[in-house]
């Protein structure tokens, strides 16, 4: 059965949703309408239309939820002029019911040992996991003692996890058992240095940069043109950069020296075109290019001392290469500035302060470090068989120290083992019984089932509670289905009233709780959910329903069927009274099979509440409290009179006059003053009249009216009485 229902972020459900925990056998939920039945309904029916909801089941078992609402009133009336035929055992089928029960009864053992299959893995698992948790534990206690000793032997295996499991993967290991004294020692030696192999480094390569330095364009002058006529005044003073400054100033002074101020010759600007010219251009341009050069080439150069410094390898010496690169990164900057200056000044002549010493310097130190290197892999080699050693040796130690730790372990997880495959197969061997069970229960259904046993058993039903104008009947179209039809045989197609609808409706879904509309399925154990089965039904039908509903309760409680659990939601609160009447109930408290919920919507938004009694109190119910329970009361007349006035007036549908035709003469004059609401209009259950009198005959007419009109059963179950006035209805 269902355990547990969890509702969430659908319909008037919100996020976080409600939860309807422990639910048992009997469960009622009171809602207001609008307020979420309808939507616990649908997820019941169709838990995979609602992803974020979820039901648990018990013992994981799910069964088949069959759902009454309105969904399922229009799919079956609303969309076919047919209804599926619900296939049952028919009277015949007494044996093959008998020998269903008997394989049904094996099913429920088989059922019952899988559970204690499943239940008796969960516990072996448990047992398992606790056993691996101590044994993880008693490793950690020993990682803890050794881990800053024999930090190498551990690499990779620094977790509880991964060390128990090194711990299991030992235990066959061979090697030399050392003293833990021995085993210190060889570990100081081998384990202080690194164990990882250097990667080789590169000497920093000068010959590009070298040409650069001594580039000839750093010791020529450049100058202008020298056959021009202005070329040897420029000569003489010597002042070409200071000409070709002042030329960007001339161009844009309309002929006006920029110096003097004074008109030039209109030739001038022509000849010192003629003397800054083409060759003049490309000098400048090579200038400009070995400049670009020598930031690049040394720029790569600082790069590679600057990332062989980054590398912390502690073979080179750091100390001595931070020295060397400073003082190369100080001699850079000097050539960039004497560089600057030949651009500023074309015609002048530098010479580069040669970098070589400084690289020649580093160089030396980094041949230095690669044969430090080259020895340090040539002993890794070495050292990296006897550290392999060695970490065996240290795990053969921690073997020993844990070999009763292990031993005791490893004993438990056998049997654990042993016993969750042997309950695993025992669980496989009932599953296949279940599957042999259910095949040869389908079997016997197959050959002893039909439809028209459900269609009689509809027929008398309608007829025996006075719906005589419609009735169903075998479909001859539509082969295993029924169709409703005039007593004539004339099909009703769309003319029935709602409250007639909604009554066939709920009794063609009762009966097949009772079968299956596949033949295969008639015998499967089911969820039974009704959602206000009683919205469109008069006073007498509300009564009828209620009591076939009762009637499935008890038989839930009986365990008389395949019906596990019934859950009931409904608005109308004499429906919720009717049904959750039970005698065995004291005061409103819930028996140990029940839950009784109330749904409410605050805000747009659906909310549950669980109730430790019945949460429907009416003032219809307390007015019979008081008449079971204070019958001499001064008032009792006036509870008597309000109890006939709502019950008839407001759901029995049955006038005064038709009550005291009912009567005996003698009866007549005391339950006229009982249905005196005729002639003083309705008091409602508000009104309060304090009259004395001989209540023991109020009472005596009271009881009588119920009797005469055919509810005796209500009175008999507001009053806490057996009903044997009554037979009971027969729907088998």
């Amino acid at each position: 059965m269902i355990t547990k229902i969890e509702i969430k972020d659908c319909a008037s459900y919100d996020p976080t949703g409600v939860v309807l925990n422990d639910l048992k056998e009997v469960n009622f939920i009171y809602g207001a309408n609008g307020s979420g039945k309808t939507t616990i309904s649908n997820v019941i029916a169709n838990l995979h239309a609602y992803p974020q909801c979820q039901i648990s089941w018990k013992n994981n078992l799910e069964l088949k939820p069959f759902v009454y609402n309105r969904n399922f009133i229009d799919e079956n009336f609303g969309r076919s002029k047919y209804l599926k035929g619900v296939f049952t055992l028919g009277k015949g089928g007494k044996d093959a019911k008998d020998q269903i029960d008997a394989k049904k009864a094996e099913i429920d053992k088989v059922n019952a040992d899988i559970v204690a299959n499943i239940a008796g893995i969960e516990k072996q698992k448990t047992e398992k996991e606790s056993n691996e948790t101590t044994f993880e534990g008693d490793c950690w206690v020993k990682y803890q003692q050794l881990k800053d000793i024999f930090k190498p032997a551990f690499k990779s295996c620094s977790y509880k996890n991964t060390f128990k499991e090194r711990c299991k993967a030992e235990a066959n290991n061979t090697s030399a058992l050392l003293s833990l004294e021995v085993l210190k020692e060889k570990a100081g030696r081998i384990y202080s240095g690194s164990t990882e192999p250097k990667g080789d480094i590169s000497l920093v390569d000068f010959k590009t940069l070298e040409e650069t330095e001594t580039h000839f364009i750093w010791s020529k002058k450049i100058l202008g043109k020298e056959d021009v006529d202005i070329a040897a005044m420029i000569k003489k003073l010597n002042n070409s950069d200071w000409v070709k400054q002042g030329r960007s100033f001339y161009s844009v002074n309309d002929g006006f020296c920029p110096f003097c101020q004074q008109k030039t010759p209109d030739n001038l600007e022509g000849k010192l075109n003629e003397y800054f010219n083409e060759t003049y251009v490309n000098q400048l341009k090579t200038l400009n290019d070995q400049k670009a050069e020598y930031s690049t080439k040394t720029a790569i150069i600082v790069s590679e001392i600057a990332s062989l410094l980054n590398s912390k390898n502690d073979l080179v010496d750091n100390v001595r290469l931070e020295e060397l690169k400073k003082m190369l990164e100080i001699k850079i900057e000097a050539n960039k500035g004497k560089i600057e200056a030949k651009i500023k000044e074309p015609s002048s002549t530098i010479t580069l302060d040669t970098i070589k010493t400084e690289l020649d310097l580093i160089n030396e130190l980094i041949s230095t470090a690669k044969k430090k290197i080259e020895l340090h892999n040539e002993t890794v080699k070495n050292s990296t068989r006897e550290s392999s050693q060695l970490t065996k040796e240290v795990w053969r130690y921690i073997v020993e120290q844990l070999k009763s730790v292990y031993q005791n372990y490893n004993t438990k997880n056998i049997t654990f083992t042993k016993s969750i495959e042997g309950l695993e197969k025992s669980k496989k061997t009932n599953e296949d019984k279940l599957k042999i069970l259910k095949a040869e229960i389908s079997e016997l259904e197959q050959l002893n089932t039909n439809i028209e046993h459900t269609k009689n058993e509809i027929n008398t039903l309608l007829e025996k509670f006075g719906f005589t104008n419609f009735k169903l009947a075998l479909a001859t179209e539509e082969k295993g289905s029924y169709q409703i039809v005039r007593l004539n045989g004339d099909r009703v197609e769309r003319t029935l009233s709602e409250g007639e609808k909604t009554f066939i409706t709920f009794l063609y879904f009762y009966h097949w709780l009772k079968g299956s509309i596949d033949k295969d399925l008639i015998s499967v154990d089911r969820v039974v959910v009704f959602d206000d089965p009683i919205s469109s039904l008069d006073c007498d039908v509300l009564f009828i329903v209620s009591h076939l509903i009762r009637k499935t309760i008890d038989e839930i409680r009986s365990k008389s069927n395949n019906i596990k659990q019934i859950i009931i939601l409904t608005h109308n609160v004499y429906f919720h009274k009717e049904v959750t009447f039970n005698i065995k109930r004291q005061e409103a408290n819930r028996l140990k099979d029940e839950t009784f919920w109330v749904l409410r919507k605050k805000n747009d938004v659906s909310k549950i509440f669980l109730h430790e009694k019945n949460p429907v109190q009416t003032s219809y119910e307390l007015l019979w409290r008081e008449v079971k329970e204070n019958p001499d009361s001064i008032t009792i007349e006036n509870s008597l009179r309000r109890i006939i006035e709502n019950y008839f007036k407001m759901f029995g549908g049955i006038s005064p006059d038709d009550i005291l035709n009912r009567l005996d003469d003698e009866d007549k004059m005391t339950a006229a003053s009982l249905l005196s609401w005729s002639n003083a209009g309705s008091h409602g259950l508000n009104d309060d009249l304090y009259i004395a009198t001989e209540s023991e005959k109020y009472l005596k007419v009271f009881k009588t009216i119920f009797e005469r009109t055919k509810h005796i059963e209500h009175y008999n179950m507001m009053m806490g009485i057996s009903s044997e006035v009554e037979e009971p209805i027969n729907v088998e």
